[in-house]
Protein backbone atom coordinates (compact mmCIF):
# COMPACT_ATOMS: atom_id res chain seq x y z
CA UNK A 1 0.00 0.00 0.00
CA UNK A 2 2.92 2.30 0.80
CA UNK A 3 4.32 1.88 -2.73
CA UNK A 4 0.90 2.38 -4.30
CA UNK A 5 0.43 5.73 -2.52
CA UNK A 6 3.97 6.83 -3.41
CA UNK A 7 3.34 5.99 -7.05
CA UNK A 8 0.02 7.79 -7.00
CA UNK A 9 1.61 10.93 -5.51
CA UNK A 10 4.48 10.80 -8.04
CA UNK A 11 2.03 10.43 -10.93
CA UNK A 12 -0.01 13.35 -9.67
CA UNK A 13 3.08 15.55 -9.39
CA UNK A 14 4.20 14.61 -12.90
CA UNK A 15 0.80 15.50 -14.33
CA UNK A 16 0.69 18.79 -12.40
CA UNK A 17 4.18 19.73 -13.64
CA UNK A 18 3.39 18.98 -17.29
CA UNK A 19 2.52 22.01 -19.39
CA UNK A 20 -1.08 22.44 -20.43
CA UNK A 21 -1.74 22.28 -24.17
CA UNK A 22 -5.40 23.22 -24.51
CA UNK A 23 -6.67 23.32 -28.06
CA UNK A 24 -7.62 26.73 -29.41
CA UNK A 25 -11.42 27.10 -29.43
CA UNK A 26 -11.26 28.09 -33.12
CA UNK A 27 -9.48 24.95 -34.31
CA UNK A 28 -11.78 23.06 -36.62
CA UNK A 29 -11.92 19.85 -38.63
CA UNK A 30 -13.17 20.39 -42.18
CA UNK A 31 -14.73 17.36 -43.87
CA UNK A 32 -15.26 17.43 -47.63
CA UNK A 33 -18.60 15.77 -48.37
CA UNK A 34 -19.27 17.76 -51.56
CA UNK A 35 -18.44 15.11 -54.15
CA UNK A 36 -15.70 17.36 -55.57
CA UNK A 37 -12.02 17.96 -54.81
CA UNK A 38 -11.05 21.20 -53.06
CA UNK A 39 -7.77 22.93 -53.94
CA UNK A 40 -8.04 25.92 -51.59
CA UNK A 41 -9.40 26.34 -48.07
CA UNK A 42 -8.89 29.74 -46.49
CA UNK A 43 -9.90 31.55 -43.32
CA UNK A 44 -9.61 35.27 -42.68
CA UNK A 45 -10.90 37.73 -40.14
CA UNK A 46 -13.78 39.95 -41.33
CA UNK A 47 -11.63 43.05 -40.82
CA UNK A 48 -8.95 41.70 -43.21
CA UNK A 49 -11.13 42.21 -46.27
CA UNK A 50 -11.68 39.56 -48.90
CA UNK A 51 -8.31 39.87 -50.64
CA UNK A 52 -6.06 38.37 -47.94
CA UNK A 53 -6.18 34.59 -47.78
CA UNK A 54 -3.75 31.79 -46.91
CA UNK A 55 -4.37 28.27 -48.14
CA UNK A 56 -4.71 25.89 -45.19
CA UNK A 57 -4.28 22.84 -47.43
CA UNK A 58 -0.95 21.16 -48.13
CA UNK A 59 -2.55 19.12 -50.91
CA UNK A 60 -5.92 18.80 -52.63
CA UNK A 61 -8.69 17.80 -50.24
CA UNK A 62 -10.45 14.92 -51.95
CA UNK A 63 -14.10 14.07 -51.47
CA UNK A 64 -14.68 12.26 -48.14
CA UNK A 65 -11.30 13.46 -46.82
CA UNK A 66 -10.80 15.82 -43.90
CA UNK A 67 -8.24 18.29 -42.64
CA UNK A 68 -7.64 19.86 -39.24
CA UNK A 69 -7.13 23.63 -39.22
CA UNK A 70 -5.23 25.08 -36.27
CA UNK A 71 -5.17 28.75 -35.34
CA UNK A 72 -2.22 30.35 -33.59
CA UNK A 73 -1.98 32.93 -30.81
CA UNK A 74 -1.56 35.81 -33.29
CA UNK A 75 -5.04 35.14 -34.68
CA UNK A 76 -7.74 37.01 -32.83
CA UNK A 77 -11.47 36.60 -32.45
CA UNK A 78 -14.01 33.87 -32.98
CA UNK A 79 -15.67 35.17 -36.15
CA UNK A 80 -14.01 34.31 -39.48
CA UNK A 81 -14.74 34.25 -43.20
CA UNK A 82 -14.22 30.92 -44.97
CA UNK A 83 -13.41 30.45 -48.66
CA UNK A 84 -13.32 27.23 -50.70
CA UNK A 85 -12.00 26.89 -54.26
CA UNK A 86 -12.68 23.77 -56.30
CA UNK A 87 -9.93 21.85 -58.07
CA UNK A 88 -11.61 21.64 -61.49
CA UNK A 89 -13.84 24.72 -61.43
CA UNK A 90 -13.12 28.46 -61.40
CA UNK A 91 -15.86 29.21 -58.89
CA UNK A 92 -15.31 29.82 -55.20
CA UNK A 93 -17.62 29.58 -52.20
CA UNK A 94 -17.53 32.19 -49.44
CA UNK A 95 -19.16 32.11 -46.03
CA UNK A 96 -18.93 35.30 -43.99
CA UNK A 97 -18.88 35.79 -40.23
CA UNK A 98 -18.77 32.16 -39.08
CA UNK A 99 -18.27 31.81 -35.32
CA UNK A 100 -15.60 29.12 -35.07
CA UNK A 101 -15.58 29.14 -31.26
CA UNK A 102 -18.93 27.32 -31.35
CA UNK A 103 -17.87 24.73 -33.92
CA UNK A 104 -15.52 21.74 -33.78
CA UNK A 105 -16.23 20.42 -37.29
CA UNK A 106 -17.51 21.73 -40.61
CA UNK A 107 -19.02 19.18 -42.98
CA UNK A 108 -19.04 20.73 -46.45
CA UNK A 109 -21.98 19.67 -48.62
CA UNK A 110 -23.06 20.33 -52.20
CA UNK A 111 -26.65 20.12 -53.45
CA UNK A 112 -26.62 19.53 -57.21
CA UNK A 113 -30.36 20.30 -57.46
CA UNK A 114 -29.98 23.84 -56.14
CA UNK A 115 -26.28 24.13 -57.06
CA UNK A 116 -25.44 25.43 -53.64
CA UNK A 117 -22.64 24.57 -51.25
CA UNK A 118 -23.33 24.64 -47.54
CA UNK A 119 -21.80 23.37 -44.34
CA UNK A 120 -23.15 21.45 -41.40
CA UNK A 121 -21.60 22.75 -38.18
CA UNK A 122 -20.91 20.33 -35.36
Amino acid sequence: MKYFLSGLVASGLAIAAAPSFAADARNVTVVNETGYAIKFLGFNAPDDGLDEWDNELDKVLQNQASTYVEFDEDDEGCVWNIRVDWQNYDEAVLWKNVNLCRITALRLRYDSGTKTTSFLAE
